[in-house]
């Protein structure tokens, strides 16, 4: 059993994820990294500059986090690049490099959570050198503490997750399965359950943080709705073919009962805390590609994006009609981002 579990856990790493470790082309395409829209992804741009002689256009992002208090601050979790950070909406970056060199600049950073009260408390989820490692940084990236790390190699840590009423309280999800917590801003942790898969995503209910929701890479989601005591799978799901293989988890912070997952079968929607979901009818063919990624207006959630391959789609009327925007790249969009201040201003992170 421990062996199959290990492949089981495994392979979502260096197949879904494509962790550096292995070769790539030496001469890698340069429309990757991140693209911005100022008009609700009516248009896209590449902003990629670090200096005249220097860009982020051939690196592949992982994940995006904005600070809520400025959202001008945009972090970019890379693979095989560690952390860029831009001070001015995307129109320059620069390289994150540790004072402590604790974090590798060639780490690959999968989920980045910013403190919703004190926005120099940044956190990552990272895969550096053949361990899954947690990092928190109390000055805005400059310098970082490794706090955890997993038992055995080959397992990253995917999902990072702040409480908004009380952030002294991190998640943290494995690949090896463990939802970890900590009680104070990530210092110390402790083990709140053990999923026997790889855990993709950590949402907690704004409202109330009692209810917290992870989602794995085979099983579906589970539920909590008392700080992890007991948990719930979400049995609706099956009722959809490869639904239970979630690519992508997002919560409506307006209204935290709706929930939507992005994965092989398309885009599913709940609109009661799970327990039930239905089919958004959008305009690719069911199970054709897979949805990787999703959005949500930060101010009315009537503004959706999604994307699958170099597309992305929007809807202005949940989801009755749809318009089309194709990028300019032959990668894959990773992750969409909505300026927390600014719906207008989106960001998309660029994945070969």
């Amino acid at each position: 059993m421990k062996k199959n579990f290990l492949v089981i856990t495994v392979l979502p790493l260096f197949f879904a994820t494509s962790l550096a470790a292995f070769p790539f082309s030496c001469l890698p395409s340069r429309d990757g990294g991140v693209f911005r829209s100022v008009d609700r992804g009516e248009n896209w741009e590449q902003k990629v500059i670090i200096s005249k002689s220097s860009t982020i256009a051939t690196s592949n992002v992982l994940t995006i986090g904005i600070d809520s208090k400025n959202s001008k601050i945009v972090y970019l979790g890379t693979r095989g690049e560690g952390i860029y950070k831009s001070m001015d909406g995307g129109e320059i970056w620069y390289h994150l490099d540790d004072v402590n060199q604790a974090l590798d600049k060639r780490a690959n950073v999968y989920d980045i959570a910013i403190d919703p009260k004190n926005s120099g408390n940044v956190y990552i989820g990272t895969y550096q050198n053949r361990l899954g490692r947690f990092f928190r940084s109390s000055d805005g990236g400059k310098s970082w503490e490794e706090t955890y790390r997993v038992a055995r190699e080959q397992y990253a840590i995917f999902a990072v997750e702040v409480d908004s009423y009380d952030p002294s309280v991190i998640y943290m999800g494995t690949a090896e399965g463990g939802l970890l917590k900590s009680m104070d801003y990530g210092k110390n942790w402790k083990i709140i359950n053990w999923f026997d898969d790889v855990i993709t995503d950590i949402k907690v209910n704004p409202a109330d943080t009692r209810i917290v929701y992870v989602s794995t890479t085979h099983k579906g989601i589970f539920k909590t709705n008392d700080k992890g005591q007991t948990w719930q799978s979400l049995e609706g799901l099956k009722n959809f073919r490869e639904a239970e293989q979630i690519e992508v988890l997002v919560m409506d912070k307006n209204n935290p009962n709706v929930l939507y997952t992005g994965s092989k079968f398309g885009l599913l929607k709940s609109v009661d805390g799970g327990q039930t979901w239905q089919k958004v009818n959008i305009v690719i063919p069911p199970e054709s590609v897979p949805v990787r990624a999703i959005a949500l207006d930060s101010f009315t959630s009537t503004f959706l994006y999604y994307a699958a391959g170099n597309v992305i789609y929007r809807t202005q009327d949940n989801g009755q009609t749809w318009s089309v925007h194709p990028f300019n790249s032959q990668r894959n969009i990773q992750v969409i981002a909505v300026d927390p201040q600014n719906p207008l201003v989106l960001y998309a992170g660029m994945h070969e």
